[in-house]
């Protein structure tokens, strides 16, 4: 049966690098910017990030982009 996606909602987690631990162990604090438009470009959304990360001080470990959609059967 053919299934059809429609797009919920879209969301950037941006993993910072903010020091380590006693045993020498990365931490790692996690900002997350909710309501990207679902139609955004994927360059379009790391060239936002990137510009924004610039006004932090910690260093990013990782940028993931979370789509979210929901499935039905058509």
């Amino acid at each position: 049966m053919p299934v059809s996606a429609n797009s919920l909602d879209s969301r950037v987690q941006i993993k910072f690098n903010t020091g380590t631990d006693e045993n020498g162990n990365p931490i790692i604090r996690t900002k997350t910017l909710s309501s990207v438009k679902s139609s955004a470009a994927n360059q379009d959304v790391m060239d936002v990030v990137q510009g924004l990360t610039t006004l932090q001080q910690h260093p990013i470990s990782t940028i993931i982009r979370i789509n979210e959609e929901e499935l039905r059967n058509v």
